[in-house]
């Protein structure tokens, strides 16, 4: 490690004392720790040192003239820059028990009596240069790890329209194609432009949720206090088309408000229904309910409908990248709706399955941390 990493990596610690002497003591106390100590005089040059500097301790003499060191801790305490670096108090005189709960009142983290031994005090301040020094490294990678999802999610965005523009204009020709080639073209010529107009189509939605999938994860919060059924309603407008075609009905019972983000709420109801409506039974009118109810702590909702049921020893799976259940052969879907799901119920603080229903379909559950209860209305 080089000189200049070393420097960089010091934390800096604020001695406050009016007298020269203790000042010199605690300079000597702490060298050996190789952090960088500023030294202040009074409680007002303590105050001014904290408007331009970051601290990882502040050592602080109780009995000082002028501002002492309840004050100055008062004062460290009130603004918002400071408030969270901790205060070591010392002192000579003010041994009393009710002096050291004033002190740990004004929120010190040690209230410490002279003549105090080196390796002790060494040690406690040790512990919190540590602590300052992991809270840093959390602060810088979580600040790489934002600045990494930004761009991971412009890069989406960038690969998505980089995509599909050219797979759009293959797709165009293709369709020009069997436009003035109809009636001329023969018949198995035909069927070969049907198949990779499907292609392309299959293609679209795959890239569109990737992209969906790459933004589940980033963009879910802050939360807010959502209504599920508005969210539900919202997700049945979008499917409508889908519900009017496939003549299916959904319906729903009370459902709250929760913790949420409205619009990963809705995504994720859309993505239930939706699997409901590709994977129904052709032999049955589909049925899709959806119903919540209170689960130790959590909302618990159910997406439940009576289409081709699943495998329940491959539950589990569905809700992996581009996985199918056994059944799936022949019904439309690039196997991402329901790995969108579980990233958006986790992204809220919850977890997802799904179970067969002894009658014949699929049960999808998950649950959202709930606060406070508080049902709402239909969204039918």
């Amino acid at each position: 490690m080089t000189s200049a990493v070393r420097e960089e990596a010091k934390a800096k610690l604020l001695v406050v004392d009016d007298r020269l002497d203790n000042l010199v003591a605690l300079e000597e106390t702490l060298r050996p720790l190789g952090q960088d100590l500023v030294m202040a005089h009074s409680g007002e040059e303590a105050l001014r040192w904290l408007l331009a500097e970051e601290f990882a301790v502040i050592l602080l003499d109780v009995q000082m003239p002028g501002m002492d060191g309840f004050d100055t801790a008062a004062q460290i305490k009130a603004r918002e820059r400071s408030r969270h670096i901790p205060i070591i108090f010392l002192t000579a005189i003010s041994r009393e028990l009710h002096q050291q709960l004033r002190g740990y009142e004004m929120g010190a983290v040690d209230y410490i009596t002279k003549p105090f031994d080196p390796w002790v005090l060494r040690s406690k301040v040790a512990i919190f240069v540590d602590l300052h020094n992991k809270n840093r490294l959390l602060h810088e990678q979580a600040a790489r790890l934002e600045r990494s999802n930004a761009e991971l999610q412009a890069f989406g965005h960038l690969v998505s329209h980089d995509l599909q523009t050219p797979l759009m204009t293959v797709k165009g020709y293709l369709q020009l194609l069997e436009e003035t080639g109809r009636g001329r073209l023969e018949e198995e010529a035909v069927d070969f432009i049907h198949r990779a107009l499907g292609a392309t189509d299959s293609m679209s939605a795959l890239i569109a949720d990737l992209l969906a999938y790459a933004r589940a994860g980033v963009v879910v919060g802050p939360l807010q206090f959502t209504d599920s059924a508005k969210a539900l309603k919202r997700a049945l407008g979008n499917l409508g088309v889908e519900i009017e075609d496939a003549g299916a009905q959904v319906t729903n019972a009370a459902l709250p408000m929760v913790a949420a983000d409205p619009e990963q709420l809705a995504r994720l109801f859309q993505n239930l229904v939706g699997n409901a409506l590709k994977y129904r039974s052709p032999d049955t009118p589909l049925e899709v309910h959806v119903e919540a109810g209170d689960a130790a702590g959590a909302w618990e909702f159910c997406v439940r409908d009576n289409g081709i049921g699943i495998n329940g020893e491959a539950a589990d799976r569905l809700f992996t990248m581009f996985s199918r259940g056994p059944g799936a052969a022949g019904y439309p879907g690039t196997g991402i709706g329901l790995a969108i799901c579980k990233k958006i119920v986790e992204g809220h603080g919850g977890h997802i399955w799904a179970a067969p229903q002894p009658g014949g379909g699929t049960a999808f559950r998950f649950t959202i941390p709930a606060p406070g209860h508080s049902p709402s209305g239909s969204a039918t």
